[in-house]
């Protein structure tokens, strides 16, 4: 191996250590350099100092997560400590090398530190946990995380060995007294170090000979996992993201990139901003209900099950402040939509510090930008921290919180928070059965790793919270009281919404504000052009203060939707003023409004029990919200085919149960019940639920079982998109999306941006595709040809999207 003297590098080129550092150059020529930005800690030295002192911090604060998972994987701890110091002692030993200061000094070549790092740790008598080198696996890559192709391309074939300086291996001698420093106690072990002559290529994949196998770093890890039972493959997958989660962790605080303030608000202070918040919104806050009493005092699983609008939050809220381990326990919690963890973040920055919450979806990225003015560094920062969970609070939609479980983005460290969290599951009767199934799975996982959650509903029948809950141990915390309220009338009518236009004009006309509900983004505009064109309305192609008539479904751009949503909360609040809003389904779990009346089309209990929680939320003693069923929907194509975004039986059965009157709200819960409890009686339902289910629920363990510790990587950063691929929902083939970005939208300085894209259909973008109207941008694509506006959205020629939510 060749090595040369750093002094003589330093002298070479002073003047260019003089240009970068305000430092004597002499001070470099014993100095090895780890960073050319950061004076905190620029030097090897003081990085590798910082690092070790950022895990020794976590491991004395954190014990509890140190301990359970050397307990969980019959792991000795004293190994698992020592494998994850010398994981963090040579991660940037490869920084030593005259390529890495040709790189960053001299800008005149491109290295890649890691790869150097392990020539120190290649057939080193290293600990070993079940025989797997963890240590060298974690230092390869801790910035380019294990995938399949890692270091595999022409460049990495060609790559001669590295020259490191003498002084790095001096510095890698030093290893016996940072190993007393940290653990205060005398290192146990002689490294000899003999470092390769090979190239890096052939560190990892030696070259192939018929007698034996070969011995790189890879090739040995790929044998042993194809020889590795299921149970093997998970406990590799484990172990190497909690090595290498605690090694980012480390090198991110040691770097500064990775400054967070751990600590959070007590359940007294929660309270009080509670009562605040009460205040400013006009209620009068007399103290904790009692489930949220309950709540703030339970130790346990818990499942809240109680109306919108009563407090669920803010209980579990209390439960999760009640339930930390340490300062490092995070809080994750988790939404059906983008648009409900928006509000949520919002709701949670205000009781917790804007630097407490996290944001993560597909779309976080806009509200960031919202919130760092564009400031891309910021927001890539931030994009990061809050994809790994690391702060106290993440508010996530379920799917990007479940997918941290499958092998997506930088796992190891997202792996490695979740290993002390708490997790709140909001709106859990949102997901289908499939989804339900992973969920299911991921409980499991977690209560074995000692994690606790709250699960929370207004309607999740019985029987269903049976099916989920299966064999874990949780406490049911309700309120009978609560339940007995009837906030609105209910009929259902034989007709559609079209021959009700007449109607909805009228309750508008009385300053009623009017939620109107239908199944198809068609048939939404639809009824939203007959309002229109009735002349009763103000309407406007932008943004506009005083329109009285708004459209929303999932067809607007992601920067439109956002929008939309601020403009229908803002006008929600109008005092003596009427206000109409048509939307598809998608308003269900998304918007925190309070309107008057609801004209919706027939669809599943439960969904429409959703759309009722929209009516009289705040549950007024003094006035009775209206609801209107209509039953006549076009379900069925020229011939006689069933193409509704509802099955035929589940319409069916919602028609036979929905009963007029004025429901209590225990008694719609019981409807949601009934209608499950039919359709699982209807064998083939009950079958192609169970099937969804059980895919639902192996999908964890076929990743882990075809993957083991390798990274899945995605052309998308769309959490959502990304869910998608993996197959982690049901979705029909008639809604798979694909994100598309409108012609009239395409900004030549940035045409990814992500604000402008809007989600159609797969068959639609493949005809759209072979007619020529499709380009591809790299992350998203280009539509000509079709008509766009802020009052309607995304349209083709007349219908061809009918069937589309």
């Amino acid at each position: 191996m060749l090595m040369m003297n750093l002094k003589e590098f330093v002298s070479d080129h002073r003047a260019r250590f003089e240009e970068l550092y305000d430092t004597d150059p002499s001070f470099f020529e014993e100095n090895l350099i780890a960073k050319t930005n950061d004076e905190k800690s620029f030097t090897l030295e003081g990085h590798t100092r910082g690092a070790l002192e950022s895990l020794r911090k976590f491991l004395n604060e954190n014990t509890e997560t140190f301990d359970s998972f050397a307990k969980r994987h019959k792991i000795e701890k004293q190994l698992l400590l020592d494998v994850l110091f010398f994981a963090v002692f040579f991660h940037d030993i490869g920084k030593g090398t005259l390529e890495f200061y040709n790189d960053k000094i001299l800008k005149k070549q491109k290295s890649y530190h890691p790869l150097y790092s392990v020539y120190f740790t290649y057939n080193l008598e290293m600990p070993k946990i079940g025989d797997v080198d963890y240590i060298t696996l974690s230092i390869l890559t801790h910035h380019t995380l294990l995938h399949d192709d890692i270091y595999s391309d022409e460049r990495f074939a060609e790559l001669e060995p590295p020259t490191f300086f003498k002084e790095t291996l001096k510095f890698a001698k030093e290893y016996k007294r940072y190993y007393k420093e940290f653990f205060n106690r005398p290192c146990p072990y002689e490294f000899k170090f003999e470092l390769p002559s090979k190239k890096p290529y052939n560190l990892l994949r030696d070259t192939f000979s018929w007698s034996s196998w070969g011995e790189g770093i890879i090739d040995n890890l790929n044998t042993m996992l194809s020889q590795a039972t299921p149970s093997k493959k998970k406990e590799v997958k484990e172990i190497y993201g909690f090595i290498t989660g605690n090694l980012i962790r480390a090198d991110w605080f040691s770097s500064g990139s990775y400054e967070l303030d751990a600590e959070l608000i007590s359940k007294d202070e929660l309270i009080d901003k509670i009562r605040a918040r009460a205040n400013l919104r006009g209620h009068e806050f007399h103290g904790l209900k009692r489930f949220q009493e309950v709540s703030s005092k339970s130790s346990d699983n818990i499942f809240i099950k109680i109306p919108t609008g009563e407090g669920k939050t803010e209980a579990a809220l209390l439960w999760a402040l009640n339930n930390l381990k340490n300062r490092h326990t995070k809080i994750i919690y988790t939404m059906p939509t983008q648009v409900t963890s928006n509000s949520m973040y919002k709701r949670l920055k205000d009781y917790f510090g804007k630097d407490k919450v996290g944001i993560l979806h597909g779309s976080s990225s806009i509200i960031l930008a919202e919130e760092y003015n564009d400031d891309q560094e910021k927001i890539w920062k931030e994009k990061i921290i809050n994809k790994t969970f690391s702060k106290p609070i993440t508010v996530s939609t379920l799917d990007s919180f479940l997918l941290s479980f499958f092998n997506v983005y930088k796992w190891p460290l997202s792996q490695l928070n979740v290993e002390n969290c708490l997790l709140i599951v909001d709106e859990v009767h949102s997901y289908d059965w499939q989804m339900m199934g992973v969920l299911k799975r991921i409980l499991c996982e977690l209560n074995n790793r000692g994690c606790k959650f709250a699960i929370m509903s207004a309607t999740f029948p019985v029987n269903v919270e049976n099916i989920l809950l299966e064999d874990l141990d949780y406490n049911m915390i309700t309120e009978e009281g609560l339940f007995e309220h009837r906030p609105f009338s209910l009929k259902a009518e034989n007709s559609s919404i079209l021959d009700k236009i007449d109607s909805i004009i009228n309750k508008f006309n009385n300053n009623k504000k009017v939620l109107v509900v239908l199944n198809t983004v068609n048939k939404a505009k639809e009824v939203y052009r007959a309002l229109e064109e009735s002349g009763s309305f103000k309407t406007s192609d932008s943004f506009d203060r005083d329109s009285n008539l708004i459209l929303y479904h999932s067809q607007f751009t992601k920067a439109h939707r956002k929008q939309k949503e601020s403009e229908i909360e803002l006008k929600e609040k109008w005092k003596n003023r009427g206000l109409v809003v048509v939307a598809t389904q998608v308003v269900e779990i998304s918007l925190d409004i309070d309107f008057d009346v609801l004209f919706t089309e027939i669809a599943p209990i439960d969904a429409i029990t959703q759309r009722l929680g929209r009516i009289n939320r705040s549950k007024d003693p003094h006035k009775k919200g209206e609801v209107y069923i209509e039953t006549c929907i076009e379900a069925e194509n020229g011939n006689g085919r069933w193409v509704y975004p509802y099955g035929r039986e589940v319409i069916e059965c919602s028609k036979n149960i929905i009963e007029d009157g004025e429901p209590s709200l225990g008694e719609m819960s019981e409807m949601v019940f009934n209608l499950y409890t039919s359709l699982l009686e209807i064998e083939s339902i009950n079958l192609s639920f169970n099937k969804k289910l059980e895919r639902g629920y192996n999908k964890y363990d076929e990743i882990i079982n075809k993957r083991g510790p390798y990274t899945i990587r995605f052309r998308t950063e769309n959490m959502e998109e990304v869910s998608r691929l993996l197959s982690i929902r049901d979705v029909d083939e008639r809604f798979e999306k694909i994100d598309v970005v409108p012609a009239a939208f395409f900004d030549e300085e940035d045409p990814d941006k992500f604000e402008n894209t809007v989600g159609i259909y797969k068959w639609l973008f493949l005809k759209m595709l072979r007619e020529g109207k499709v380009d591809d941008m790299k992350r998203f694509y280009l539509i000509h040809g079709v008509n766009y506006s802020y009052a309607y959205g995304f349209e083709v020629s007349e219908g061809e999207l009918w069937n589309i939510i």
